[in-house]
């Protein structure tokens, strides 16, 4: 929504669910009226309510590795909205193959995740997790529940982070990996988590290895 209302000239949306009243806590893009539609029509219904001078094109389809790149061809950046392990994986690998940033978010019960995946300027998912986790290991949203502030939280910075790789701001996202606790005043620390330890070790020699600076404890603008 913070994308139409900026003036993003063109959004497409891959989605082929139905609104539920179980989504309503979580997902206000919809609203009670809209219970039982095609999650992309109420969808696109809302964003050309904020403004009708963005081009919405919808694509009411599973996003599979038959057509994810056929899917992203006409896009210049791809924000990654899913809920599940295996299609967050296929958005990697397509984003990977066609060049293109992949404005991450995820959440999972009190905690979120945001960061720009840049195969070009830096890591993708892949190097911070290399394989997903086995079926079963980690509960769905459904199952394990969501703080309803969360997303909107998690999916604002996304949209802060596309806004700026369009503007071509510095400071964006790459090489960098935010994660924000509900419960917890602020954002944590990079360097405070073992999982960013990780993340910078992958740098490091990603960085060695392409030539380039390998002190990652400071700022990099793109």
């Amino acid at each position: 929504m913070y994308l139409a209302a900026a003036g993003v000239g063109r959004l497409g949306l891959v989605d082929f669910d139905v609104v539920d009243s179980s989504n309503l806590q979580r997902q206000i893009i919809h609203g009670t009226k809209d219970v039982g539609r095609p999650k992309i029509a109420s969808a696109r219904d809302r964003l050309e309510d904020i403004n009708p001078h963005v081009e919405i094109e919808t694509h009411e389809t599973r996003l599979t590795s038959a057509n994810a790149m056929t899917l992203f061809r006409n896009y210049d950046i791809i924000v990654d909205g899913t809920d599940n392990f295996p299609t967050r994986y296929l958005v990697n690998d397509a984003c990977v193959l066609a060049g293109k940033p992949n404005v991450y978010g995820s959440i999972f019960r009190f905690e979120g995740q945001a960061s720009v995946f840049w195969a070009e300027r830096g890591p993708c998912y892949r190097c911070l997790y290399p394989e997903p986790p086995p079926p079963g290991l980690v509960p769905s949203c459904a199952e394990g529940g969501v703080l309803g502030v969360l997303p909107g939280i998690i999916g604002a910075i996304q949209a802060n982070e596309t806004i700026k790789i369009i503007l071509g701001a510095p400071g964006i996202m790459v090489n960098r990996l935010l994660l924000f606790d509900a419960w917890r005043p602020g954002v944590r620390r990079a360097s405070d988590d073992q999982r960013v330890n990780r993340l910078r070790r992958i740098l490091r020699y990603y960085s060695t290895a392409r030539g380039g600076p390998t002190d990652y404890g400071r700022n990099h603008s793109y």
